[in-house]
């Protein structure tokens, strides 16, 4: 249930973003995926970003030959993965080998939309959910932390239709992620990689920085786009809400919470993350770089890790944004001092959490930072707190026919499928109508 309270805070203030004064350097790559067209014999994965993280939902096969739409059925094709997995009873990686259910199949196109042409692709649909971790291209690294591209993730396809089987991956499609470009930006001796969207319409458009947990940091933005669902933020929905919206979506190549570089070696000062004027330079310069943004309508968010962060950047530059909304956020209460809370009463912020988070506990965290804003005077703090995290799509439920039941930690997915909710108004709403 989801347990909104409207809290108080005053006015934004319009104090301009202090900015580092080292200097930065940007490299751009090109839009698109990784993919190539596979060649005869070779399959092409096609990779969504779901709630629990990335999914591989088809497999794209090039026949090798011409091959009729009423020859191309699910029970022509044995399809086994050889992947890279992790045992949680052993607490141990592990190699798999099992087969895979094909649900559909039928020719389409490179793109593995459906034909019903003769051709040479063939698309094979498969079993994606939660529970199904062969579905999922990621593996987490419990001892680092860090969530990557399984190797080996293997698949061998086997048709009556085909010469030989098909072993061979040309490469990878994600329709969600792929609509995002890719950079870096050096900042001293700190190189951020990050993704960013641009929106089709013209005229001016807000702008909505992510920062992600602890397990999507790396070299890899595609880690982060897929770990989080963030290319939710890209879709039609969340879109249509902001006319339009810039995403940017830096990446740490640690953890957000580290001072000199080994995770989590906060001291003292709670506000002195080594890459806090890497990302503040990388605001700055992505603002400048699109005269478009509106910049008085810049927003931040982020979870668990990516919280941190959200509230340390707001600390540090009062009143630049327009509205913020940290989620599960590893910003411990007792780091806040009281002038940082009074700060923060001052800001437009939007707090998420769920009572069954044991990773970020909200006795620790959300609930005394929400309550001691309160008593600063805040009129504009809102707090969507849950009793758990479930599935909110219908698709996926326990044996008892209930909603399937997340880690209570992932509550950043009430948030980016739009499910906070506070006086008839969505938090996405509620961003969208913030402007400085």
């Amino acid at each position: 249930m989801n347990k909104t309270r409207k809290l108080c805070t005053g006015l934004i203030s319009t104090a301009a973003l202090l900015l580092c004064s080292c200097a930065s350097t940007k490299s751009e790559s090109a839009r698109g995926s990784m993919v190539t067209a596979p060649a005869a014999g070779e399959y092409t994965f096609v990779i969504s970003g779901e709630d629990w993280g990335p999914a591989t939902e088809k497999l794209i096969v090039n026949a090798g030959k011409t091959v009729a739409p009423g020859d191309v059925t699910s029970d022509a094709f044995t399809v086994s993965v050889h992947a890279l997995d992790f045992d949680w009873t052993q607490m141990a990686k592990i190699m798999v080998d099992k087969k895979r259910e094909v649900v559909k199949a039928y020719t389409s196109d490179i793109s593995g939309n459906k034909t019903d042409k003769p051709g040479t692709y063939i698309t094979l649909e498969l079993p994606v959910g939660p529970a199904d971790s062969l579905s999922s291209p990621f593996f987490y690294d419990v001892k680092s932390g860090f969530n990557d591209w399984k190797t080996p993730y293997d698949f061998r396809i086997e048709s009556r239709l085909f010469s030989e089987p098909a072993v061979k991956a040309a490469g990878r499609i994600c329709p969600g992620a792929d609509t995002f470009s890719t950079a870096s930006l050096t900042t001293g001796n700190i190189k951020l990689m990050y993704a960013w969207y641009k929106p089709a319409a013209k005229g001016k458009h807000p702008l909505i920085i992510w920062l992600h947990g602890a397990g999507e940091g790396g070299k890899d933005p595609y880690i982060l786009l897929l770990g989080n669902k963030v290319t939710a933020l890209a879709g039609d929905k969340i879109q249509n809400i902001f006319g339009g919206a810039y995403i940017l979506a830096p990446q740490s190549p640690l953890v957000w919470m580290t001072q000199g570089g080994t995770p989590y070696d906060l001291t003292s000062d709670k506000k002195a993350s080594m890459y806090s004027s890497a990302v503040e330079t990388l605001i700055h310069s992505f603002v400048a770089a699109h005269p478009d943004i509106d910049t008085n309508r810049i927003y931040i968010g982020g979870c668990s890790n990516g919280g941190y962060m959200t509230v340390n950047i707001v600390l540090r530059n009062p009143g630049y944004f327009a509205a913020a909304f940290p989620i599960c956020e590893a910003y411990s209460d007792s780091y806040l001092s009281d002038s940082d809370i009074a700060q923060l009463a001052k800001e437009h912020m939007w707090f998420t959490a769920a009572a069954t988070d044991t990773v970020v506990k909200p006795a620790d965290y959300i609930l005394p930072t929400v309550d001691r804003i309160r008593k600063a005077g805040g009129k504009d703090i809102h707090e969507s707190y849950f009793d758990s995290v479930l599935d909110t799509s219908g698709k996926y439920k326990k044996s008892d026919g209930t909603p399937y039941e997340y880690m209570g930690h992932w509550s950043w997915l009430y948030v980016l499928n739009n499910r906070c909710t506070d006086n008839g108004i969505t938090i996405m709403e509620w961003l969208a109508s913030n402007s400085k």
